[in-house]
């Protein structure tokens, strides 16, 4: 059996890596960026430190700040004509993961005829796009800068699914994230947790990817809780975005599986943000899991420093990986649904989402309806 591990793009990775943007993409030939951002981020003063770097290596620039949370298939095609009409040979996505998903898929429209949707298809397809793309992370969470995955909604469909791009190049500047409300850091960062641990259970697993999996959720324990209590720790916050980075890059070969399948599903009938559907779905996929990839489970254990005797049943170490994983959401202040008023009878109706989600198929172990009905519960119950 054959294992395949790929980066996707160079990551500059320090504190002031924006100053640089410049000139990176003065070298990738570009006379003009489009970056790609939301509101939020041009107001935060980031944006203004991305034209100050263009400015200086004498690059033009316009911006697209109409970016939406879960970005819809609408964004991406707003963005391609604003692109189109200023003459952008290249893009630059600054933000969440909803910025730099965009920015990807936009990418695609540089060259091809749109609209975006007859791209977004699940399963994902690939798509050989040419106009440089740099991708800037203002959290530590998707991990998207090192990914190729762009993940778009359809509204009308109400579904989420993918398209595979190229990406030109990721800068991971900690000093970015300095400013994110506590809220954000920490489901943000439970995203990043989620990715390396379902990055490090799926049936596409491999060796490579496993070493940033466990080396990631150390950090994750040990630096969230802290990001929380003091934001303007620098020291804590560049170890998020490192780990944030890794998680990224253990699932761009791997992907995910069922916990983020059970994500979506919150993320298109409730709107909640992605990590904090993550959040709230891990526990019970590696519990349910731990039968089927037991040294896994405990490889995370070890990970999140949590006691181990050496002689706990895969089921105990499933068992003992969910409740560590509830102590750190507790503490970092993430909410159930319970608390957000969301009833269980609702939640219980999403079988059929999990079910026809591609991500399913990636479980080690076959989510069928009773699999599926068992872990939505548990979300519910559990926590």
């Amino acid at each position: 059996m054959f294992t395949e591990f790929s980066v996707p793009a160079p990551i500059v990775f320090g504190c002031g890596a924006i100053s640089i943007l410049g000139e990176k993409a003065k070298g990738f030939g570009s006379k003009k960026v489009l970056l790609i951002c939301e509101k939020g981020i041009e107001d935060a003063g980031i944006i203004a430190k991305a034209m100050k770097s263009l400015d200086e290596a004498g690059v033009g620039h316009v911006v697209y700040n109409g970016v939406l949370a879960d970005p819809p298939d609408s964004c991406v095609d707003e963005a391609a004509a604003i692109a189109k009409a200023q003459g952008a040979d290249c893009l630059v996505g600054i933000g969440g993961g909803s910025s730099l998903d965009t920015a990807k898929a936009t990418s695609i429209l540089m060259t091809n005829p749109g609209p975006a949707r007859q791209y977004i298809q699940g399963p994902p397809i690939f798509v050989d796009t040419k106009a440089p793309l740099i991708l800037v992370p203002t959290t530590a969470g998707t991990g998207s800068e090192s990914t190729q995955v762009s993940v778009i909604s359809l509204p009308d469909m109400n579904v989420k699914w993918s398209v595979f791009v190229n990406v030109t190049l990721a800068l991971v500047d900690p000093e970015l994230m300095l400013t994110v409300p506590k809220s954000i850091t920490a489901t943000t960062g439970m995203d990043a947790f989620a990715h390396a641990a379902e990055g490090m259970t799926t049936i596409l697993s491999n060796p490579h990817s496993d070493l940033f999996a466990a080396a990631a959720i150390e950090k994750i324990t040990k630096n969230l809780p802290i990001c929380c209590e003091d934001p303007s720790n620098l020291e804590a916050r560049s170890e998020m975005a490192l780990a944030a980075n890794w998680g990224g890059l253990c699932i761009n070969t791997p992907i995910v599986h069922v916990g983020h399948a059970i994500a979506d599903a919150l993320s298109c009938h409730f709107h909640t943000p992605h990590g904090h559907n993550c959040a709230l779905a891990l526990p019970e996929t590696l519990a349910i899991i731990a039968p089927a990839v037991p040294e896994r489970i405990r490889t995370i254990a070890k990970a999140m420093g949590l006691a181990l005797t050496g002689n706990e049943t895969p089921e105990q170490l499933g068992l003992i990986v969910a409740d560590g994983i509830r102590a750190l959401m507790r503490k970092v202040g993430v909410k159930s649904l319970k608390e957000m008023g969301f009833e269980r009878e609702k939640i219980m109706s999403f079988v059929p989402d999990i079910l026809s989600n591609h991500l399913s198929t990636l479980c080690p172990v076959k989510i069928d309806e009773e699999a599926a009905t068992k872990l939505l519960a548990g979300v519910y119950d559990n926590y």
